[in-house]
């Protein structure tokens, strides 16, 4: 996705015709170039489902993120997100395919909202609201990359909306946000399309057309905050396809005082091949001066296998800086099966959180 300036400025201009715009005068303008991303580097214990999961380990969590942009004459923000990942590996829990460009797209803001146009998120995803932390995290499957065996589709709200299309070449659309409200929706034409382009079929053996919806809401009242989020995702369907077209709906509900947030999340997946899955999840999370404290707890059920889990964190962090803090968490789950396959396990992990 990284473009040479006339290919970007030629994408911009038939993104603003799509609007019925005129052209803009670029002669004068100048991109603004900026480099972002985050750094985490942990080390910890953990103790993994079965004898031959656990000990020590050093893990870690790093992107650059790439975004120039320009603003035209016409008042439209143009601009692009190139985000690289910071290891080249075989993939993770979070990221199975390991992917050396996460994701990529190309964005046209203005009055009318955000258009995104690439490999990115969904707007149900990025729209929820989840369970929240102070410390490495849980809702994003986190615990199950330092505690072996567990199944990571039943410890997290967020990942389940992602679940079959995650960074997919899409179209996003954001619409304003009104009185606290904000909408988006997505349209995924070949599911499972980030790593090669190619001709599109119908009968391939892969999924077409899908769709999301989100909706959020965020309003501060003096001291007091209150968000609220709901969505929807359709994975597609194809006349090859193995299995059910999957669908997924939740919601998220948080509320703020005080230095203190407290929020929830609830999340099913619906005829996906691996079963039907459903996640709820809370955590509230406590700030003062430089500290945070929090605590999480998530709860899923998978009603093909009838197997259930349970998953804590003890999650803290301490600011040094801006951008840079010392952050940890204590973990432990509980998975239990009728088919006798009980797992169980815990960790203890710290590290530093760069953010920039």
């Amino acid at each position: 996705m990284n473009k040479k300036r006339a290919l970007l400025a030629t994408t911009a201009l038939a993104a603003a015709a799509q609007f019925g715009l005129a052209a803009p005068a670029m002669a004068d303008s100048k991109w603004n170039m900026e480099v972002g991303g985050f750094m985490n580097q942990y080390f910890g214990y953990a103790e993994g489902a079965g004898k031959d999961n656990g000990g020590f380990d050093s893990q870690s969590d790093t992107e650059i993120h790439f975004t120039p942009s320009i603003m035209l004459d016409n008042g439209l923000h143009v601009g692009v997100n190139v985000q690289l990942e910071g290891q080249s590996d075989e993939g993770s829990v979070l990221d199975p395919r390991g992917d050396q460009i996460d994701q990529q797209f190309l964005f046209v803001e203005g009055s009318f909202g955000r258009l995104e146009l690439g490999s990115n998120d969904s707007a149900p995803y990025t729209m929820q609201i989840g369970v929240p932390s102070a410390g490495v995290g849980l809702d994003s499957g986190d615990a199950a990359d330092w505690i072996g065996g567990i199944n990571n589709d039943l410890i997290s709200t967020m990942n389940n909306f992602s679940r079959d299309e995650d960074s997919s070449e899409k179209v996003n659309y954001y619409t304003p946000r009104f009185a606290g409200f904000q909408l988006g929706v997505s349209y995924v034409p070949q599911v499972g399309s980030e790593d090669v382009d190619g001709p599109p079929s119908e009968n391939d053996g892969t999924r077409d057309d899908g769709f999301g919806i989100g909706l959020n809401y965020d309003r501060t009242f003096n001291d007091f905050s209150i968000g609220a989020s709901a969505g929807y995702m359709y994975y597609g369907d194809d006349d090859a396809a193995v299995g059910p077209s999957p669908e997924n709906y939740g919601f998220g509900l948080s509320l703020g005082y005080a230095g203190f947030t407290l929020a929830g999340a609830y999340n099913n997946l619906e005829d996906s091949v691996a079963g039907d899955l459903e996640t709820f999840g809370v955590g509230l999370v406590y700030e003062f001066d430089k500290v945070a404290v929090s605590f999480g707890y998530i709860h899923g059920d998978d009603d093909s296998s009838q197997a259930d889990s349970d998953a804590f964190e003890l999650g803290a962090s301490y600011a040094l800086g801006p951008g840079v803090s010392v952050i940890g968490s204590i973990y432990y789950v509980d998975q239990d099966s009728p088919a006798g396959a009980d797992l169980e396990g815990g960790a203890a992990v710290a590290g530093l959180a760069l953010s920039f």
